[in-house]
């Protein structure tokens, strides 16, 4: 191949809120893009769209020209240094924070809730009674207007990889949506991510994104 084909799952391309389809949390995501509850908590299995939906409100944060940020506790490290002028700040897999990470949020939840400013959007894999996280802190995610997450069906994710398709006037095959389904990974975040990889690479080389190259792409994604 002339050119790579870069699958970093790990970067933020901050998704709208309208690239989620479905009826199942439909409620919350109108709740998140119309209303502003200063403190809520997600969750829900893994691969049902948590991280997604935290980058939707982040983004829809920084379009509306606010600080926000969004902190994905597995992978980076929460400091009051990287929160200290955030207005919105989205924390995913908050399960995951260390003892030191626990007091940084304790401390936010305090600044924000004694100053009446400032949001959070907190997710994990469990529901608010199960975190094991330090005591004070469990109380303060008590304080949380709390949802749990639905996964999408399979129609739905495959539609909502339509839907970003045509709002970016892109011809696709359909079986190509099934395909990446069926045999990729089956969460909404990887989908997204796979797809937009692919998409920009068949701009790159100058093809269009047919089931053989994908398939092909694929194929040596798996061999390295």
């Amino acid at each position: 191949m002339n050119a790579q084909l870069s699958l970093d799952f790990d970067e933020l391309d901050y998704p709208r809120f309208d690239q989620l389809l479905g009826n199942a949390n439909a409620e919350l995501i109108y709740f998140l893009q119309q209303k502003h509850d200063q403190f809520i908590y997600i969750w829900g299995e893994k691969g049902a769209g948590k991280s997604h939906i935290l980058q939707a409100w982040v983004g829809q944060a920084l379009q509306a020209g606010h600080r926000a940020i969004y902190i994905d506790a597995d992978k980076t490290s929460l400091t009051a240094h990287l929160v200290a002028d955030a207005e919105y700040v989205a924390i995913d897999q908050i399960e995951k924070l260390r003892s030191r990470e626990q007091s940084v949020l304790f401390n936010l939840f305090n600044h924000f809730r004694n100053t009446r400013q400032g949001n959070l959007l907190l997710a994990s894999d469990f529901h608010p009674a199960k975190l094991n996280l330090r005591e004070d802190l469990r109380t303060r995610v008590a304080y949380c207007l709390a949802y749990e997450v639905q996964p999408l069906s399979r129609d739905e994710k495959i539609n909502a990889l339509k839907h970003l398709a045509k709002t970016r006037q892109l011809h696709i095959d359909p079986k190509i949506y099934e395909y990446l389904h069926d045999q990729w990974r089956q969460d909404m975040s990887h989908l997204l991510s796979i797809f937009d990889d692919l998409v920009a690479y068949s701009v790159a080389i100058g093809k269009p994104l047919t089931l053989n190259l994908v398939k092909q792409l694929l194929k040596q994604q798996e061999s390295l």
